[in-house]
């Protein structure tokens, strides 16, 4: 079931863009008490699209990307004033008595404030991300099991007076990651690339290219911590990678209602023939057990190889194609997944769908999370494989679900 965080402030909102939890323990109402009981298994946060923009300035127009204030000159000074909205002298604009502050500028366009502002093309200024982590440190982090964070730390590429820098987005992913494990300092973060973590815009070179190389090589220092160790050289391939987030242990009962192993078997029951002979009585044929899940492993998937914007590779025919290894990737870690008896979450920025995939990518993704592990053997294993993606222009999902 996923519910929607409705007690978030609105400041958080505006930060996070999507944030969604996951209960394991099947559908309740929303808002029930017992949605996040104790006894859950495999309740996690989704954050995305956090955008942090260091250059945000509190007072600046919203037409300037909030990076810059009004113009100002005496006789609009004289006309509206000198005082502003947080009472500095240059930060906003008062009505002709100086009494009323008003939240537009004389060409009508808001003025920003501390946390940001609503429903303007601007990005989160790095006080809303550290309150937002503050809150979540003090009012979730002990109430979940893990974090999946869907990628575009980076700001925008929407100002021409200051050009995004592959540099500057590497910092912005060190000021998010920071957040992250200040929010969650006890449970795993599973982080993912977004079309705004890479330079240029939505490119990303195939594995191998020096360009791809020093991204993940520079992301996944800023990310230390949240790639384990036996999945870096995956990451520093491609930038996808698998994480066990949960293991259920003992805590999920078999179906003999024992926890852990299975209980010894009990002594064959014997008869006795005209001989006098006693002869084992053949047993009759005991259906195979289902077997309970035993954890949950996160693919963090990289889906700008799959991406129609990225002009850098093509689609997934060509036996060389990025794209079409990590399909054989995907489906290499659906079958240790069923070896392990794990249960799968696939995530990654970009919504799968036709618009965003290019269509050899697309059927091929939905031909492999459709139908390598078909939907009996998941209910026969008691495998789940969910789907959680990031934020586009079209926020809708695809597949012949």
């Amino acid at each position: 079931m996923v519910l929607g965080i409705t007690g978030l402030a609105a400041l958080a909102i505006v930060a996070l863009g999507f944030i969604a939890l996951f209960d394991n323990t099947g559908d309740r109402p929303p808002n029930s008490e017992t949605q996040l009981n104790s006894s859950s298994v495999g309740r996690f946060l989704h954050i995305t699209d956090l955008h942090v923009d260091p250059y945000y300035r509190t007072g600046s127009t919203t037409y300037s990307s909030c990076h810059r204030k009004p113009p100002s000159s005496s006789k609009h000074a004289r006309r509206h004033g000198s005082r502003s909205l947080n009472g500095n002298s240059d930060d906003g604009i008062a009505d002709a008595g100086g009494k009323e502050w008003k939240r537009f500028d004389r060409d009508g366009h808001d003025h920003t404030g501390i946390f940001g502002i609503p429903e303007a093309k601007c990005d989160s200024p790095v006080a809303l991300v550290n309150a937002t982590a503050e809150y979540l440190r003090t009012q979730w982090a002990d109430r979940l099991d893990f974090v999946i964070w869907t990628g575009d730390s980076g700001r925008h590429d929407n100002d021409a007076e200051i050009p995004r820098t592959f540099e500057e987005i590497i910092e912005q992913n060190h000021i998010t990651a920071g957040a992250m494990r200040y929010a969650f300092p006890a449970i795993p973060v599973v982080p993912n690339i977004g079309n705004n973590d890479i330079s240029p815009h939505n490119e990303l070179a195939r594995p191998g290219h020096k360009r791809a190389r020093l991204t993940y090589r520079q992301l996944s220092k800023a990310w230390h911590g949240f790639i384990p160790d036996d999945q870096m050289r995956t990451f520093l391939y491609g930038g996808y990678f698998a994480k066990d987030v949960v293991d259920y242990g003992d805590s999920v009962p078999d179906d003999d209602g024992q926890l852990g192993s299975s209980p010894p078997k009990a002594a064959e029951p014997t008869h006795v023939t005209a001989a006098g002979m006693k002869k084992p009585k053949k047993a009759p044929k005991k259906q195979k057990p289902v077997r309970k899940p035993r954890g949950i492993t996160v693919l963090s998937l990289n889906t700008i190889y799959w991406y129609r914007a990225n002009a850098k590779v093509g689609g997934c025919a060509a036996d060389d194609s990025p794209g079409l290894a990590q399909l054989a990737w995907i489906r290499y870690q659906m079958r240790r997944a069923r070896q392990r008896n794990r249960d799968l979450i696939l995530m990654g920025h970009v919504i799968p769908n036709r618009d965003n995939y290019r269509p050899t990518c697309y059927h091929g993704y939905a031909r492999t999370v459709t139908q390598v592990i078909p939907a009996p053997a998941l209910g026969a294993t008691g495998g789940l494989m969910r789907k959680s993606s990031g934020s586009s222009d079209d926020d809708e999902y695809d597949l012949p679900l």
